[in-house]
């Protein structure tokens, strides 16, 4: 090609750097791409600061990694430093090089970065849009705004500091006594805050990196809510091809554990938009709670979560973006994957729609649970709502009946009118009403007294004593409660 040579066309400095400010990042999503190279140079400890100064406020991160020479520091100040199909060390959390640049100027249009090496004095560069707008040329600045900054680096061995200023997107030109603009500010940081707990949980609890922000500890937020207790159910963990690790967890039922544990398990977003996948890559997570077109959220699979984990070579099979905030699973995994996300479903219908009840193990002959409800569907395709009839109380009830129908008759008034819209209503302004209602140990005087009474009825029609147990255990309410069990004798 080289005999078909024309014209350079190298890109306007100003257009460009412009268009970086466009890539579609959150506050959260440009700090926590940051933070991937802080942890690409060895950092373990990442200090992140929201100082508030009006149109003069500065969001900086500090960190002890290895830190930069001149050249390295030029390197990385340079937009698509590396080539994306270099290959990465495992623990390495970049990919096109364009991190520091892109994640930078969506929020700020300044960008300085001052860093030290071991062995090397402390030194510094200045990204400013402004300027670079003014003179059209892609000139890098010796420039700091405030010296103090220096010192933050001085007193470590080795480090980096990125400082932000110039935060249009964040605050513009407030003045420094605006009380709404500055609660907003620090609205973010908690935003932020909550963002980094959930992407970096997995190297916080392994104790990798520490995070802080101004000044006070980010604690890990773990989607799979280890600590819980009940614990959650995990699944066995395998490894598909090209070593993507899967492992599904279920939640307990919202019902088995307390009102504070409920609100923090939910997590920023609450349990239902939380269900589903969860893709990290190298431990770092890049999509929480999504469920990739293979299942669809649904109020039963809300206790259902699926860790995946590929490394940093299959990059490109997922299609990760620049942000580091979407990937799509390669096409010959899918299959897999809907596998064992169809299983996790199953798992999280049978506990949620069974509100976690208990089974009662026994010697008798298996027999099918007899629900008080369930649901038909009629020609229209329209879902209909039943009280069954071989429910062991409405059976004998229904066949005590002689020539009055009343009884019958209340059973289809009762199924006519189920409040369905005031139950989603309730639902959808307040999940915890319905899901919170905790089921007591010990069942209630009364619901002991109608299993016997019911036992009594079985007895006096002649069916066996270890088939009338069993009728009345293996439907509800009783089937919540092994102690009734005690009582049939």
């Amino acid at each position: 090609m080289h005999e078909f040579k024309a014209e350079n066309a190298k890109p306007n400095p100003r257009s460009t750097i412009n268009s970086y400010r466009s890539f579609g990042y959150n506050l959260s999503t440009a700090i926590a791409d940051i933070i991937d190279n802080s942890i690409s140079a060895n950092a373990d400890t990442i200090e992140i600061d929201f100082a508030w100064k009006g149109k003069d406020s500065v969001i900086s991160i500090l960190d002890n990694g290895k830190g930069m020479n001149l050249e390295e520091l030029i390197v990385a100040m340079t937009p698509g430093s590396k080539d994306p199909e270099d290959t990465r060390e495992e623990k390495d959390l970049g990919r096109f090089g364009m991190g520091l640049k892109t994640a930078s100027f969506s929020q700020c249009k300044r960008l300085t970065v001052v860093t030290k090496k071991e062995g090397y004095p402390t030194i510094k560069r200045c990204w400013d849009i402004e300027f670079i707008n003014s003179v059209e040329e892609w000139t890098l600045l010796n420039y700091i705004s405030d010296e103090s900054h220096l010192k933050k680096i001085d007193n470590l061995k080795s480090g980096t500091l990125i400082i932000w200023e110039l935060l249009d997107r964040i605050v513009g030109d407030s003045k420094e006594e605006n009380e709404a603009v500055k609660n907003a500010f620090y609205q973010e940081m908690s935003t932020v805050n909550e963002h980094l707990s959930l992407v970096f949980h997995r190297f916080i609890e392994g104790k990798k990196i520490k995070l802080l922000c101004n000044t006070y500890d980010i604690e890990a937020w773990n989607p799979f809510l280890l600590n819980l207790n009940p614990k959650p159910e995990m699944g066995q963990l395998e490894v598909l091809q090209n070593n993507v690790e899967v492992t599904y967890f279920i939640l307990p039922h919202m019902s088995k554990i307390s009102n504070e544990d409920y609100e923090k398990s939910g997590g920023p977003l609450g349990w239902y938009q939380q269900q589903g996948f969860y893709i990290y890559r190298g431990d770092r997570l890049l999509v929480s709670g999504d469920w990739l077109g293979i299942e669809k959220k649904r109020e039963y699979s809300k206790l259902a979560r699926i860790a995946i984990n590929f490394p940093n070579a299959r990059d490109f099979d997922w299609n990760l973006d620049i942000k580091k905030s979407t990937a799509t699973p390669p096409i010959e995994i899918r299959k897999e994957l809907a596998r064992i996300a169809k299983m996790a479903v199953m798992k999280s219908a049978k506990i949620y729609n069974w509100r976690g009840q208990k089974s009662i193990s026994s010697g008798y002959n298996s027999q099918s649970f007899e629900s008080l409800w369930k649901d038909e569907t009629n020609r229209e395709g329209i879902k209909k709502y039943k009280i069954n009839k071989k429910h062991p109380i409405i059976k004998q009830l229904l066949d005590s009946e002689k020539e009055n129908k009343l009884f019958s008759k209340a059973l289809k008034l009762i199924e006519e009118n189920i409040p369905l819209e005031l139950i989603l209503y309730n639902q959808n302004e307040n999940p915890s009403f319905h899901e919170l209602e905790s089921i007591p140990e010990i069942p209630s005087d009364e619901l002991v007294k109608l299993a016997i009474e019911l036992y009594k009825i079985y007895i006096l029609q002649g069916v066996p004593e270890n088939l009338a147990r069993q009728q009345i255990i293996n439907s509800t309410p009783f089937n919540l409660f092994p102690l009734i069990n005690d009582y049939l004798i």
